[in-house]
Order: C-alpha cells, then sequence, then structure tokens
C-alpha cells in the first residue's frame, strides 16, 4: 500500500508522541519481555532496564519547552536515556538512541535518507560499544533494521513504504535470534533486548503511519516456553560513570581481567565480572580513569525495587562496592558537582531518594536538593551504619528515620598519620606532644598516628597496634555489639590481625566487621553501633 495519503514525515511533535508510547508500552510489556531473558546473564531483567532507560528518556523530553524541533527531541531522548540507562540492554538502547539523534541533528522533518542514516549510525554505535559483539542480540536485530533502510532507501521508497519494510524485517531478525545463539535455542526463546527493539520500532511505525498500533510481537513469542533465571555463579553487574569519555582500549582492558557483556559508550560503562575479588580489579581500572557514580547488583538476588532509592556519597573503591552490593548507588565526592548528581538522580527516579553522605561537608553541600532526603552522617562510619539499616520495601519515613538514629548514635574514632593529619588537621587545641615524639614526627612521619574521637584530637603514638587497641577499648567502654573497622592502603596487615586477638581476649560478644576502603585517604577508622 502506497503511503501517500499519510504522514509522510518525522517531526519532532510526531517523535515526542512516540517517547510517550515507547514508556508506557514498556511498563505493560516489561514483565513478559523479562520472562524471555537469558543472554547475556539469565537474572530477568533486560525488560525493567529497557524500560526505566525509556522513561529517563521521555522524562528529558518532559522538560523541553515551548515550541520543539526533531532535533530537540532526538537529543533530548538520547541525552535521557544514557542518563538513565540501566543493565546492558538499557545501555546499548541508549547509544543506539544517541547515534540516531547525532544522525538528525538538524533535521527537521526526518524522510526516507535521514531515517536511513539514523538507522545506521545507531546500528554502528551499539556494535562499537559492545567489546565482545555477539549474534543473535540486539546488534543482529539492529544491522538488519539499518540494511533493511537503506536498501528501501536506495530504490526511491518513501518514509511509509520504509518504515513498513523495517518493522517486518526486524520482527523477522527477531525471529532467527532463536537459532544464531545457542542459549536462546536451549531455551527456545527469542532475545529478549531485540524483542524491546522490535517493540519500540512497532511503535515508530504506528507513530509515523497514524495507525493504531499493532499487536504486540509479544503476542507471538509468548507462545515460547518460559525461563527459569539463574544468574552464573558469583555474578556481578557494574555500571559506571566515569569522569571522561573512554574509547575502545578500556573495553579491552576490563575484557583482559574477565569481564563479559562490555559496554563502553563514552563515560558510562556496562560490564558483568563473576565475583568480587574480580570487581575490585575492574573497579581499580576504573578509577585510574575517575570514577563519577557507581552502581553494581548482584545477580543472583533478583529482587523487585523497593520503594526508595539509596545514594551514598564514598571515597575508595572498596567503600564503593561495598556501598553500591548495599543497594546504593555511589557517588564519589570531588569527581564532580554532587548536589548536581543528585538532583540528576531524583529527576530520573519515581520513587523516595535518601541520601546518606560520609562527611559533614558533604551534608551541606545537599542541603536544599529538592525531592532529596539526606540523613545526618558526620563521617563514614555513621554512612556504613546507616548503611546496615537500610531496607528499601519499608515506607520512606521509618526507612528515613531508622537510617538517622543508626547514624547519630555511632561512636567513631579515627587514626591518622602525621602527613594525613599535616594535610588535613583537625579543628581544637592538640594535645601536648613530648620531645621524643616530636623527634619521631619529624624524622618518620609515616610512623607517628594520633587518635581522633569525633574529629578531636585524644592521644598520639608511634605504635599503630597500642593506638588501635586503646581506641577500640574507648569505644567500646560504653557498651555495643558491632565494631566496623575501616581501613585504607597504608594501613600494616599485622594491624587488624592484632585488634582479632585483642577483641576474642577482651570483647568476645562483639561483632567484627572489616572493610577495605583500598584508599589512600584512609588509614584507619572504627565505629561501634
Amino acid at each position: 500500500m502506497n503511503g501517500s495519503n499519510l504522514a509522510v514525515g518525522l517531526n519532532g511533535r510526531l517523535a515526542a508522541r512516540w517517547a510517550r508510547r515507547a514508556v508506557d508500552r514498556l511498563r505493560r510489556e516489561r514483565a513478559e519481555i523479562d520472562e524471555l531473558n537469558v543472554f547475556p546473564v539469565p537474572d530477568g531483567d533486560t525488560g525493567t532496564n529497557m524500560y526505566h532507560t525509556l522513561r529517563s528518556a521521555y522524562l528529558a523530553v518532559e522538560e523541553l519547552t515551548g515550541p520543539v524541533t526533531l532535533p530537540d527531541v532526538v537529543a533530548a531522548v538520547a541525552t535521557g536515556a544514557s542518563r538513565g540507562a540501566r543493565g546492558n540492554s538499557g545501555l546499548i538502547l541508549s547509544v543506539a538512541l544517541r547515534g540516531v539523534a547525532d544522525a538528525l541533528e538538524g533535521v527537521t522533518v526526518a524522510d526516507t535518507e535521514s531515517m536511513a542514516d539514523a538507522l545506521e549510525l545507531a546500528s554502528v554505535r551499539a556494535r562499537q560499544a559492545v567489546a565482545r559483539p555477539v549474534d543473535g542480540t540486539m546488534l543482529t536485530v539492529l544491522d538488519a533494521m539499518a540494511a533493511e533502510a537503506r536498501e528501501k532507501a536506495d530504490a526511491g521508497a518513501d518514509l511509509v513504504e520504509l518504515v513498513s519494510a523495517v518493522r517486518l524485517r526486524s520482527r523477522a531478525a527477531l525471529r532467527e535470534t532463536t537459532s544464531q545463539l545457542n542459549v536462546l535455542s536451549e531455551a527456545d526463546v527469542v532475545d529478549a533486548g531485540s524483542t524491546g527493539v522490535v517493540e519500540l520500532f512497532d511503535l515508530l511505525y504506528a507513530t509515523v503511519t497514524g495507525r493504531t498500533p499493532q499487536d504486540s510481537m509479544l503476542v507471538e513469542v509468548a507462545k515460547s516456553p518460559r525461563v527459569i533465571h539463574q544468574a552464573r555463579a558469583d555474578e556481578l553487574e557494574i555500571v559506571a560513570i566515569l569522569t571522561a569519555e573512554c574509547d575502545s582500549s578500556l573495553g579491552e582492558e576490563l575484557d583482559a581481567l574477565g569481564g563479559t557483556s562490555i559496554v563502553v559508550n563514552g563515560p558510562k560503562v556496562h560490564v558483568h565480572i563473576e565475583d568480587e575479588a574480580g570487581a575490585a580489579e575492574i573497579l581499580d581500572v576504573l578509577a585510574s580513569r575517575g570514577i563519577l557514580r557507581l552502581d553494581m547488583e548482584d545477580l543472583r538476588l533478583h529482587e523487585e525495587e523497593g520503594e526508595t532509592r539509596l545514594v551514598a556519597v564514598v571515597a575508595g573503591t572498596g567503600l564503593l562496592m561495598h556501598c553500591a552490593l548495599n543497594g546504593a548507588t555511589a557517588l564519589v565526592p570531588g569527581a564532580g558537582d554532587l548536589a548536581e548528581a543528585v538532583a540528576e538522580i531524583v529527576a530520573t527516579e519515581d520513587r523516595n531518594v535518601i541520601v546518606v553522605p560520609s562527611s559533614t561537608t558533604r551534608l551541606k553541600s545537599l542541603t536544599g536538593v529538592s525531592g532529596a532526603r539526606v540523613v545526618r552522617s558526620r563521617n563514614v562510619a555513621t554512612l556504613l551504619s546507616a548503611l546496615a539499616v537500610y531496607d528499601p520495601f519499608a515506607p520512606a519515613d521509618e526507612i528515613f528515620a531508622d537510617m538517622t538514629e543508626a547514624a547519630s548514635s555511632t561512636r567513631v574514632g579515627t587514626i591518622v598519620s602525621a602527613e594525613q593529619l599535616a594535610a588535613n588537621p583537625p579543628t581544637g587545641a592538640l594535645p601536648l606532644i613530648d620531645a621524643q615524639m616530636l623527634e619521631a614526627e619529624q624524622h618518620h612521619p609515616s610512623r607517628f598516628y594520633r587518635v581522633l574521637i569525633e574529629g578531636k584530637p585524644k592521644s598520639q603514638s608511634t605504635e599503630l597496634e597500642t593506638l588501635v587497641e586503646k581506641l577500640a577499648e574507648r569505644l567500646l567502654g560504653a557498651g555495643g555489639e558491632l565494631l566496623t573497622v575501616i581501613t585504607g592502603l597504608d594501613c600494616p596487615p599485622g594491624v587488624l590481625a592484632h585488634l582479632r586477638r585483642w577483641l576474642r581476649k577482651s570483647h568476645a560478644q562483639v561483632r567484627l566487621q572489616e572493610i577495605d576502603a583500598r584508599d589512600r585517604s584512609t588509614l584507619l577508622t572504627m565505629g561501634v553501633e
């Protein structure tokens, strides 16, 4: 059928309508797409991740004011998708949408040629972003769609004819994924991410032609048997935003470390890794390039989202990983505008946002961020105490109250070297130091240590193990069931061994939680609750 009596171009108004329809459809169908998810990890969240990515994209469109052009809308879609991309599928989708936006820059009304250009660039960008491209995935379907669009454009088809042909080819390419990837063939399902792409293009077809959206592709693929989702043993998912854009060399480096499902899109990185030891190595590599934000998920624990989103502000890759694996989005202080980063998270969430900073300075910088509730956490030890009582499924008011109480009731002590003390002097007068300690501080600053309790200097010594013991005794003097010890890269390994022996003798009832901050700004911090 010739489309001459139908819409023959895609403008800003129609693109915005497509974005709204896309969010609505994926909201309804995400559970069914989740059911198809067996690759790259059978964790059953592809539909959910793509929905949240598209929701973030549409929120960016809603922020546009006045008459908007096609470049305005597609640029907002790409920016919003990148900002809120979740998981492997969401990040690849955001890369493809950025390709569309770049191809349509300056195009007020998309015609046949510009649509073919957009699909081609989307396909190329998506494939470039994946470290190890695999057939039978979104990449294959995007390739097929781009090839069909180019063929129709070169043959002189109008836009409706092109979009109709690409829609049919996308559906055929989706069916073909089952035979292209062994894991899909064994489960007798089509690729979940590709299903989402086909559904989105189906809505574009309906929008461009002015027709009522057709039956979802899920009506057909739902006949396939459902899959029992189970991630590979000890599989962790890492999604990080870095301080600068990265090239393919980062993907190669992560691949050499054992990473899988690697997608690098400018400053955003997605990777899977088997265990926490491997994750620590990957985070060290990412930290060398500068981490702004980190999200992690243990794919063995596929859980529904709760009523709140927790944000933790911490430094050190060990603390970043600890917070991220305990349900928080981790932000690195000093790597960017903290208030702006939190506001961006608030903008992309449709639930309550609770923020836990790791210092009073960071607490002050977050005051006034609309939509975020900030726990009055004084330091990293009180942050960890608040994190320990976080229950994302409890009512937001109850969560905030519990976390605030846990932070306020934690007693904290820190041991710093003379070098650290010189770089960041505490407030208040220092206690007197005898001549021997002055000499030790002058000649061996790395071997001279001071104890700070709630930021105020209390004692000093050249014997670190002695100070650790005295600090623990002082903090436990008022009682306590849990002693949390955070150590940095410069803390000698024998110190913790000494503390364990001392606790067994003096406070056998106290539980010890050890956290390696993997950070040089921390020597040793204790918290008792």
